[in-house]
């Protein structure tokens, strides 16, 4: 449901606001852009968030409030994710932590106690973790089928972790007998566990730091400060409140929208002169919400399973700026029933926003060649994601 006033005072969430104008309030809020659950984005200031409704401030309707049952996610599409920290810990259900490993923590059967620049001092249960880089710009191993712990000098530990404290303890197999080694924190460099991936559930939130969060409730109050509540691994402890400029984006239902860049195609094709056909790439792993840019290097044909149910699909698609020279393509995208859209990217028309309605169990995304041949055809999608759909 959504409601509007023209009413520039009086009492929003039980608190009196008075609004000088409606330019002020602008030019002190934020942009994001609202994920709605009938797939419209719109771009929105927001004033306040409780448990029910996003409140924003339109400059022709005044103030508009929002069912967050109508609300997928907010999202600012100029924040960026990607700061620099010393340790960065992942969890199995996605969310990320920036901060460092307690030194001289003793090991613990149970968690792992990790410091967080906001957060504090947080103890997060092994088997919640997916990996932990240690060491700023280390890279864990690829999931393997025993833990692996990577040491700073180079060398490979593979077995279970028993314990993520300092020392470090994995049990390793040598000599056909177990045998637990025990590894000082100051000589590794990451940690990769094997743990099944675990659903999201609940509200989630991306701030500007790195972190990936989930919280019960995301109150945003007068004077643009975020208070988060409901976090889990930091006891009772209240946390400070964040200001608004400080969160990349949140996500109210995790039902309601997958990123298209977590989608892996389960085939990739190109025309028989093309002898290597070069996967999609996300651009931007650690992007707000999941939704990283994804290149795709035409003439290509890139097939995606789709999720059961019905889904809406939204994306922003630009022929590269660096190929804009040459690239000269049509992008075409299919269902299983039928062709749903079709355009062509060239240097005089190198963007195109994408909102179709996608029947069945395969989405089908094709770069084709044009009139300048095989070259520089190379097409970015921004912000792609598939949105539930009842239809």
């Amino acid at each position: 449901m959504i409601t509007r006033t023209l009413a520039i005072t009086g009492c929003l969430l039980g608190a009196p606001v008075t609004v000088v104008s409606a330019q002020t309030e602008f030019e002190k809020s934020a942009d994001f852009l609202l994920i709605r659950r009938d797939h419209r984005v719109e771009p929105i200031r927001p004033a306040q968030i409780n448990e029910r409704e996003l409140i924003h401030l339109d400059p022709v309707y005044g103030w508009v409030t929002v069912d967050l049952t109508d609300c997928v996610a907010i999202l600012d599409p100029a924040a960026t994710t990607a700061g620099r920290h010393k340790g960065l810990l992942r969890l199995a259900d996605g969310q990320v932590f920036p901060g460092e490993a307690l030194s001289g923590a003793q090991p613990d059967d149970d968690v792992l106690v990790w410091n967080h620049a906001w957060l504090g001092r947080m103890e997060v249960p092994l088997d919640r973790i997916m990996a932990v880089a240690f060491v700023e710009g280390a890279t864990p191993a690829p999931r393997a089928d025993a833990d692996v712990l990577l040491l700073a000098n180079g060398d490979r530990l593979e077995g279970f972790v028993v314990a993520l404290g300092d020392p470090i303890s994995i049990e390793v197999q040598t000599d056909d007998r177990p045998q637990i080694i025990e590894i000082p924190l100051e000589l590794a460099a990451s940690v990769t566990m094997v743990t099944n991936r675990q659903r999201p559930a609940g509200w989630r939130v991306w701030l500007t730091d790195g972190t990936v969060l989930e919280v019960a409730r995301i109150l945003l109050s007068d004077g643009d400060l975020v208070r988060l509540v409901g976090t889990r691994f930091v006891g009772d402890r209240e946390l400070d409140p964040l200001p608004l400029s400080e969160l990349a984006a949140a996500l109210f239902d995790p039902d309601g929208m997958i990123p298209f860049a977590l989608l892996s195609p389960v085939k990739v094709t190109g025309p028989p002169t093309r002898y290597v056909v070069p996967q999609p790439q996300a651009l931007d792993e650690s992007a707000a919400l999941g939704m990283s840019r994804i290149e795709l290097r035409g003439p290509l044909t890139a097939d995606y399973a789709l999720p059961p149910g019905g889904w809406y699909f939204r994306a922003e698609a630009q022929l590269a700026r660096a190929a804009r020279g040459w690239g000269d393509c049509e992008l075409v995208i299919r269902d299983d029933r039928a062709e749903l859209f079709r355009v062509r990217l060239n240097a005089e028309n190198p963007a195109a926003s994408i909102g179709i309605t996608v029947h069945g169990t395969r989405l089908t995304i094709e770069i084709t060649e044009g009139s300048t041949g095989p070259i520089q055809d190379h097409v970015v999608l921004s912000r792609a994601m598939l949105l539930r759909s009842d239809q």
